[in-house]
């Protein structure tokens, strides 16, 4: 049964109330969910008070918070059967996104579904009894492949790679016959490459440097307000989604910006306020305008990592981030392999090692394939790795929506450019035509594989994180309370996601639509020393 319909079970639900089509009522409603206030809110004395002052003191009756979410969920549920029905028609990607409670004492995972048209939050699942228990993960994962629907699902990404999680996982691939994948987040691996990165000695001595002039900037009030004056856009810190994607983007500030902060600190506002005299200022001082070895390491360890960050903005800019992926990682690891010559000639190693323990997947080989773009260009299409990776896709997505043995002879028709995939208009088109439109179009010839092609395409390769979600509602949630509430809170958690979710666009940094959040949250080491906040 759909939230709704448990919800139009309750009897305040089962009320008629006149207010609920006014204007009021509707602006009201709007501003509850999509805060994520709480039932209580309405029958506040301060909310009532609010709310007749901004109608001019004209008597407004607040209508009940039941028939508020009955009406948001009817919004919300026109939304969700447009996006179920592209799941049927498309496929889609689950993601099922870990995080933990403010305090750290809790472990939930959101479940959120993926397809061409859009972004659908379903529930959060509070897993901190079984995070460690590979049973009860793999009835939960199961339970969520079968709400979805195994025959509609492509792809189920997480970003949890607990040995428990692995198994749990295995298991269900196991009990689905293998029909669909279930790939790490790629921003989630990129982000342990680097931190695996940031983790070098020589790396971690100037992330270390880099912290303390980021430190004194937003620790005293002169230097902060100086920003805006001499550094473009007045900030340097990176509001990145990811911790150490975070780091290096603010590295990377800070190294262009040097002639800049050079500036500031020999300015006549400087120089006048008293700071030259302090200790602290002379240190930070030094590094700035002297510490050239700094320096340089900091541009060499932005030659290492800058070009994995690229690849995460490669994926935002593209389509179809599926059939870059593959090609994306090859050129970040050709570009650091030819920045580092003949040093540091280990990471190159722990690249390919977390590229194919926690990143490859078949998915990607194929996407790489399927991709007109990179095919007609890439003689490495031939490689056996891409091959294999396409024939696992044509055998394990199967499922009813083509036949196995007509994929691969079109493959063929493919793979030598025949027919209408190898006319004048298909070569022509395929720079500037989205994948899937160009599939659409130029593979009318070769019907199954167009099929196979736009499933696979129509997915995405990362998860929920780059939409900015603050779970702070879902944590309410899982809190206890009377057990009359807990439906309320059910349907607050479930439209206050998917209105978010509705205006909001995958930024791996910076914010879109009505996301909130805090830039710079990933950095907080690098505004205040963790030591001294003890």
């Amino acid at each position: 049964m759909s939230l709704a319909s448990q919800l139009q079970q309750l009897d305040p639900l089962m009320e008629a109330n006149a207010h609920s089509d006014s204007q009021t009522a509707k602006a009201i409603r709007k501003f509850v969910f999509q805060v994520g206030l709480e039932p209580d809110v309405l029958y506040s004395t301060s909310f009532k008070e609010t709310v007749r002052v901004i109608a001019n003191n004209v008597q407004v009756a607040i209508p009940t918070y039941e028939s508020l979410l009955r009406e948001e969920l009817k919004e919300t549920e026109s939304r969700t059967r447009e996006l179920k029905q592209e799941w049927e028609k498309s496929g889609c990607s689950v993601i099922l996104d870990s995080w933990g409670s403010q305090r750290g004492t809790q472990s939930f995972v959101s479940v959120l579904v993926h397809c061409r048209k859009g972004m659908l939050f379903l529930r959060s699942i509070d897993v901190s009894a079984i995070i460690d228990d590979v049973d009860m993960l793999e009835e939960m994962l199961s339970r969520v492949v079968d709400d979805v629907g195994a025959s509609n699902i492509v792809q189920v990404i997480i970003n949890d790679a607990s040995p428990y999680m692995q198994n749990a996982r295995h298991r269900v691939l196991k009990k689905h016959d293998h029909s669909f994948f279930f790939p790490l987040c790629a921003d989630f691996c990129i982000n342990f490459l680097l931190q695996n990165i940031a983790a070098l000695d020589h790396i971690s001595e100037v992330l270390t440097k880099a912290k303390e002039i980021t430190r004194f900037i937003h620790d005293n009030q002169l230097p902060t307000e100086l920003l805006g004056k001499y550094i473009e856009g007045g900030k340097i810190l990176s509001n990145s989604c990811w911790k150490f994607v975070a780091e290096f983007m603010t590295l990377q500030r800070l190294v262009s910006e040097r002639v800049n902060l050079v500036e500031m600190f020999s300015s006549p506002e400087w120089v006048s306020s008293g700071w030259a005299a302090s200790s602290s200022f002379w240190y930070i001082c030094r590094i700035v305008k002297k510490d050239d070895a700094f320096w340089c390491a900091a541009a060499d360890a932005l030659k290492v990592t800058i070009p994995f960050v690229n690849v995460l903005f490669k994926l935002e800019r593209e389509d179809c981030p599926m059939g870059i992926l593959y090609d994306a990682m090859d050129c970040a690891k050709e570009e650091v392999m030819n920045n580092l010559g003949d040093k540091d000639g280990d990471i190159l190693p722990w690249v390919d090692k977390i590229w194919d323990i926690y990143l490859h997947s078949p998915l990607h080989a194929a996407g790489h394939m399927l991709n007109p773009r990179v095919f007609y260009k890439d003689p490495a299409c031939d490689d056996p790795e891409i091959i294999s990776g396409i024939e696992a896709c044509i055998t394990q997505m199967a499922n009813g929506h083509y036949d196995p043995k007509k994929v691969k002879a079109q493959i063929e028709a493919y793979r030598r450019k025949l027919g209408s995939l190898g006319s004048d208009s298909a070569i022509q088109k395929m720079m500037e035509t989205p994948q899937v439109h160009w599939w659409l179009v130029h593979g009318t010839g070769t019907p199954e594989l167009q099929t196979l092609a736009t499933r696979i395409l129509n997915q995405t390769c990362f998860g929920a994180k780059r939409y900015n979600i603050d779970w702070h509602v879902s944590e309410r949630v899982h809190n206890p309370k009377p057990f009359d509430n807990q439906d309320l809170y059910r349907g607050l958690e479930y439209v206050h996601y998917n209105t978010h979710l509705a205006s909001a666009e995958p930024r791996i940094c910076g914010l879109s639509g009505d996301q909130v959040g805090n830039p710079a949250r990933e950095l907080g080491d690098w505004i205040w020393d963790p030591q001294q906040q003890r």
